[in-house]
């Protein structure tokens, strides 16, 4: 009979401390959201202006994205070498990993700032050129663009971080980012014109969204055991960049895909229907995303753990985890629906003179979103920390080439933006069903695998 070691008690007390840690940040979090909604509205005093500003920062975040899956690939290789305590490895690996972002960092730069000028922002939004300038419209989409191009480098830190056991943190460094937007938007004057507000809030955003960041980067690298890893050129490695590029490519594959099918449903609203719609899609969007992003916040210390389990062949570890998961999303479901019967009672006293009357087909797409992407999260940590990423590779293009057919057929015949989540919501069931059988079927065999070899 197996019995646990004292290294596996203290992984698991780390894995639980950081799931409590977790849930308690995005707790926050959730206050910070609900708040921030009121505050934008006030702030713009415009939905269309305001819905502008939800679609600006859903296509400029897409870049972020785009990193070729090198802050995923770092992440499971760096945990691997942790692990075994091998910091010459690690120094290998950070070294690689920054050199090669930064290189696609200055790549991503220049084609952005090549085509900024070049491209018609105002029919990409879908907005008059009478409600937001050409000119004003595109300085403000490059001030947000240099903000959100150093955070593109800077996010490798989160990888390191993953890699560190210290997901927490990661939740950390989001919710201090939104408690400081919060705070501009509580505290910026409201006598400015609508262009000035979004001139301004484009240059606090790009400030903003790194501050956390920086602080982050140099806590790391001088009061952790990745001191012993500070990132040199002299430490690059032909070898080290393969290993973060190899597995990163998988990973930077399923990142565009999931990209498409789930953070482009503002452009896809304001392109195909109207900006204004975004403000609605907003609201049910913060309220049906609560439990699933919560989740997948917890989710975050498990992909580590997962790798980490993975390197060290304990499957049968891997399988009981799995279990207590699939038990955690279906509870997570039930709270879910529960949502539905309450929902304008809570949109009322959330957004007072500001509430929206609640549509509940409407509702009843995004309760279907919901529900896929808090069985999506389940999946995708376990699939993740196993590095097995094709199936859901393949599903995901299927998604994202359903759900954009959907979407422009349907806008000829309709001009009910819930649709765009419908399509969502649709195009990931097939991958719901499929991922957890063959996720089953390969840590079975594993196991199996295992125990012959013992």
């Amino acid at each position: 009979m197996k019995t646990l070691n004292i290294d596996t008690i203290k992984n698991n007390k780390g894995i639980v401390a950081n799931v409590v840690a977790a849930f308690a940040i995005k707790g926050a979090g959730m206050i910070v959201s609900l708040l921030s909604m009121p505050l934008y509205l006030n702030y713009f005093k415009d939905n269309m202006i305001l819905g502008v500003w939800f679609t600006i920062l859903t296509v400029v975040n897409w870049i972020l994205s785009f990193d070729v899956g090198i802050g995923n690939g770092l992440r499971n290789h760096l945990t691997t070498a942790l692990a075994h305590k091998d910091y010459a490895e690690g120094k290998k690996l950070t070294s690689s990993g920054c050199f090669v972002l930064g290189i696609v960092t200055v790549i991503f730069s220049v084609i952005v700032f090549t085509a900024v000028p070049l491209v018609n922002w105002n029919s990409m939004f879908n907005v008059a050129e009478t409600v937001v300038t050409r000119e004003l419209l595109a300085t403000c989409i490059g001030i947000t663009l240099v903000g959100i191009l150093v955070s593109f480098f800077l996010h490798i830190i989160r990888g390191i971080l993953f890699a560190l056991q210290l997901a927490s943190v990661n939740n950390l460094l989001h919710l201090v980012t939104n408690i400081l937007l919060i705070a501009f938007l509580f505290l910026e004057p409201s006598a400015e014109s609508v262009e000035d507000k979004l001139y301004t809030i484009s240059i606090a955003y790009a400030i903003i969204i790194n501050i956390p960041y920086v602080i982050a980067t140099l806590h790391v690298f001088c009061f952790t055991e990745m001191k012993h890893c500070l990132p040199s050129f002299k430490a690059v490695s032909k070898k080290a960049s393969n290993a973060v590029l190899g597995l990163g490519i998988s990973f930077f594959f399923v990142q565009i895909m999931y990209m498409i099918i789930t953070v482009t449903n503002e452009w896809f609203i304001s392109k195909f229907f109207s900006p204004e719609y975004c403000v609605d899609y907003q609201v049910y969007f913060r309220l049906f995303s609560l439990i699933s992003s919560l989740l997948m916040l917890a989710m975050s210390p498990l992909w580590s753990a997962i790798t980490k389990a993975y390197a060290q062949k304990r499957y049968q570890w891997i399988i009981k985890l799995q279990r207590v998961l699939y038990a955690i999303a279906f509870g997570c479901i039930a709270i879910q629906c529960l949502l539905i019967p309450v929902l304008q009672p809570v949109i009322n006293v959330w957004l007072k003179e500001n509430a929206i009357t609640v549509n509940y087909l409407t509702a009843s797409y995004f309760l279907l979103y919901g529900v896929v992407s808090i069985w999506i999260a389940i999946q995708s940590t376990v699939v993740a920390g196993l590095g097995k990423l094709k199936t859901q590779l393949w599903f995901y293009v299927f998604a994202a080439i359903f759900k954009i057919v959907v979407i422009v057929t349907a806008s000829h015949y309709t001009n009910d933006w819930s649709v765009v989540v419908l399509a969502t919501g649709l195009g990931l069931l097939p991958y719901c069903i499929v991922q957890p059988i063959y996720v089953n079927k390969s840590l079975k065999e594993l196991e199996l695998k295992n125990q012959d070899n013992e």
